[in-house]
């Protein structure tokens, strides 16, 4: 049996408890798509839909706690408040924070659609 590499386990594990973290903040649609054998971008997608820019920079504050406490740093980050669409980008791992129009425009599921979806909260797929 091939071990998995420690680096992947934790990236794992860290994208399941941004998406409880995200659930926790209210954000909808989420799902964590695992990219590595489709991509050499990261390892996984976090997507999710909010239904404002407040709660998208209430969300990115909430992220930015969370990954000092884990000593993650963005590699680099899209955040503007008049964005439908917020990216920070951890390497292993990317964060999608959609509005509505934004998450329905780009549709990075259906752009992406296979790859293996590792958690899904809300039913959009």
């Amino acid at each position: 049996m091939k071990e998995i590499p420690v680096q992947m386990q934790t990236s794992h594990q860290t994208v399941l408890e941004i998406a409880d973290l995200l659930e926790n903040a209210k954000a909808r649609d989420i799902v964590v798509l695992d990219m590595r054998k489709l991509t050499g971008i990261s390892d996984y997608f976090v997507i999710c839909t909010v239904n404002s820019t407040v709660q998208s920079k209430a969300i990115v504050r909430d992220l930015d706690a969370f990954m000092h406490a884990h000593d993650l740093k963005p590699i680099s980050g899209r955040v503007s408040a008049d964005s439908p669409w917020v990216l920070l980008d951890y390497n292993y791992f990317i964060i999608h924070i959609f509005l509505e129009e934004g998450r329905r425009y780009y549709q990075l599921e259906k752009l992406w659609s296979d790859a293996k979806v590792v958690y899904t909260k809300g039913g959009i797929l």
